[in-house]
């Protein structure tokens, strides 16, 4: 993965995490039950949050577990980042892709913009597909070699074409309307 790609995927992810610690104080555990994260991913995210002094730590509580609360500069990054991610366009990444398209409703209230998003994401998903279906096999390879290579590729492009239909199903299924509560931030020296 490239560190363009890599970092792309960390601030999507940085922000969703972001918009959920504003609805209401989350622990990595919550996160993981409430949202389906995983904490290898959302353990580091919260750090480079604490680091940015985007969202503040709360005290250890029932089996050690640590919420987290949003501070002032977190709500400003989240309120202009969300539309930063919409203008890079997708990344390709289905899941990657979802979260700036939810950010683009639950932030901005903008679901126009997150169905274009998905629908701009399904269209590059299929790229890499239309490019491998151009290459001609090897004639110089073993057949059991092109058999596993045809029926490695039909895999793939069955998969990416299901991955685009998704996502074109998800631009029609994104909610109208976002209900946000809106807890008070704090400053990152204050808890």
């Amino acid at each position: 993965m490239s560190e363009t790609r890599d970092k792309r995927r960390r601030n999507d992810l940085d922000l969703f995490v972001l918009a959920l610690i504003e609805s209401g104080p989350f622990t990595p555990y919550e996160l993981k039950t409430a949202a389906g994260l995983s904490p290898g991913a959302t353990i580091p995210a919260l750090r480079r949050l604490l680091q940015e002094d985007l969202v503040v730590q709360g005290k250890s509580g029932a089996r050690g577990r640590t919420d987290h609360t949003i501070t002032a500069a977190g709500r400003k990054r989240l309120k202009r980042g969300w539309q930063e991610l919409i203008d890079e366009g997708p990344s390709g990444d289905l899941d990657a892709d979802l979260r700036v398209a939810l950010l683009a409703v639950w932030v901005g209230g903008n679901r126009r913009a997150a169905a274009e998003f998905l629908r701009q994401s399904a269209a590059k998903i299929l790229t890499p597909v239309e490019r491998t279906q151009d290459s001609d096999d090897p004639k110089s390879a073993p057949q059991l070699a092109l058999w596993y290579r045809h029926l490695r590729s039909a895999a793939a492009t069955e998969m990416v074409e299901r991955e685009s239909a998704a996502a074109l199903a998800m631009a029609k299924a994104l909610p109208r309307t976002a209900t946000r509560r809106k807890p008070k931030a704090v400053s990152p020296g204050r808890r």
